[in-house]
């Protein structure tokens, strides 16, 4: 599994289930920090996360993001 430089982050959605997420950096540097556009939903869920890998909680996406994401 790998990272591709931080370009994919993993929501924890269960103690074991993870959704595969594409973020586009350039928007954090932008004052649309926390842009919906930034977050590309690809519906992967997988149940190993890489110890490098950036793990975000549900809660810190915006309300946008979190009625996509699948249950």
């Amino acid at each position: 599994m790998t990272l591709k430089h931080g370009k994919y982050i993993y929501v924890q959605l269960d103690k074991n289930k993870f959704v595969k997420i594409r973020y586009i950096k350039s928007y954090e540097k932008s004052e649309k920090a926390n842009d919906v556009n930034a977050y590309i939903l690809l519906n992967k869920i997988v149940t190993k996360v890489s110890k490098k890998a950036k793990v975000v909680k549900i809660e810190d996406l915006p309300v946008e993001v979190r009625d996509k994401l699948p249950k």
